[in-house]
Formats: structure tokens, sequence, C-alpha cells
């Protein structure tokens, strides 16, 4: 069993409010939610709507050009029924400055605990004006992840590109490049593929931007349940503790 992307939602903004409310897409219970989202500013710390959201990252994008410069965060939720199409206000602790998010679903992860691959969360900040997003390398704990590369963008009028630079284990698909116009622009885009565990070397990501911006690129990783041999048949361990013979 493979972690699998199966939508995303619409990008949500506001540039008058410390409220952000964004709209999960179409999910089934147990889907992994991920909320990708950024302030146009730095500082301001940024709250998920309630406990069921755990913080994956957050940190702030100090760029050379302060019309750049943001706060990005990613969090992640286990979906209930309910939460399909559901929405997710997050909040900032102040200021009017371009807030803008959205969540996507992943499907095939680890029925409890967390879903997120122990390796520590990667981040780079490229703070001169580039087209190019920049990741660190990245080495994943578990041995078949679904490793999710996250770019937050200080403008818009992006256009990334199909492939990644060394775009193999994982060879990525782009998933979403979504932007906005309002208020001080940004762009929030995902490429993602299935990795066999070995080290991931450092990576870039080319926007084709109209105009050059500083940029943080985010990568971590999702894990499938264990998979456990067992008389020459495989069995997934689910979340109830029951084993399912897969083959």
């Amino acid at each position: 069993m493979a972690v699998v992307f199966q939508a995303v939602g619409a990008l949500a903004t506001t540039i008058s409010s410390q409220t952000c409310a964004v709209v999960a897409p179409t999910c089934q219970s147990d889907d992994i939610l991920i909320c990708c989202i950024i302030n146009k500013v730095l500082a301001v710390a940024i709250s998920a709507p309630d406990a069921t959201w755990t913080q994956i990252y957050q940190a702030d994008g100090d760029c050379t050009t302060a019309a750049d410069d943001h706060r990005a965060a990613i969090f992640w939720k286990r979906a209930a029924q309910s939460d399909s199409g559901a929405t997710f206000n997050f909040t900032k602790v102040s200021g009017t400055d371009l807030f803008a998010g959205v969540i996507s679903a992943w499907r095939g992860c680890v029925g409890w605990g967390t879903p997120v691959d122990l390796t520590a969360v990667g981040a780079t900040v490229t703070v001169g004006a580039n087209d190019n997003v920049a990741f660190p390398a990245f080495d994943p704990t578990t041995g078949e992840t679904q490793v999710l590369f996250v770019a937050f963008y200080g403008n818009d009028n992006t256009t990334f590109n199909a492939a990644m630079s060394a775009d193999v284990n994982p060879d990525c698909t782009n998933r979403w490049d979504l932007e906005t116009n309002s208020g001080n622009d940004c762009t929030i885009a995902c490429t993602s593929g299935q990795s066999d565990g070995q080290n991931i070397a450092s990576r870039t990501w080319a926007s084709a931007s109209t105009t050059d911006a500083g940029s943080t690129g985010v990568v971590f990783a999702l894990v499938p349940p264990a998979r456990t041999p067992f008389n020459n048949h495989l069995f997934v361990r689910t979340r109830g503790g029951i084993s399912s013979n897969i083959g």
C-alpha cells in the first residue's frame, strides 16, 4: 500500500481579517489533511483551529525584498467523514497582511499515531529574488514514503516546472500551483513522489515566474502502514489491530 495524493481545495485568501477560512477538498475518514498556509509578514504566529491539527512546520522567511517577507506554516489532521468539504478557520495573532492557505488530502497513510516520517522536516529559505525554490537534502527514516516538496513563494504569476532538478527517487508530480493577486501576492505550490527510503539530495524547483521572489521550500514525508511478511503472505497492520491478508 502506498500513500497517494487525492485532492486539493481552493486557495483561501484574506487581506482584511486575522482568520483565513480554508475549505477542505472531498475526502474520506482517515485521509490525512495537510494545510499549507502563508502570512505575508514576519514574526506573526499562525494557529490551527483546534487540537485535532498538528503543526509540521512554522517559520519566517526574511527576504531581501521586504515585499517578499512571509511566515510559512504546515499542519496535518486525520480526517473524519464530516471533514469532507468542511471549512477550517486558521488564525494569526495580529495584522491585515495577505493571509492565504490551502488544504490537500492524502490517502493510504498509517492509520494510527503520526503519519509524518520521523526524519525532521527540512526547509530552505531563499532570501533573494529567484525563479528557483530550493529544498535541503532529506533522508526518510521509513523505507517507502510519499515525499512532499512545498513551495511558499513571495509573489504570484508562477508556472512551476513539471520536473525538479535531479527528479528521481522520488520522481515527482505537480499536485498544485495556486496563487493570488490579492494584496501583496503569493503562491503555494506542491510536488510529490514515492521514495524507496534512500537519501534525497538537495533540489531546486523552477517557477518560471513573471516576477522573481524570495521563497521557502519545505520537504517532509508521509508514511504508509507497516507491511509484515508471514508464511509467504503479506499483512498490513490496521488501526484496530487486525491484520488483513493482501497477498
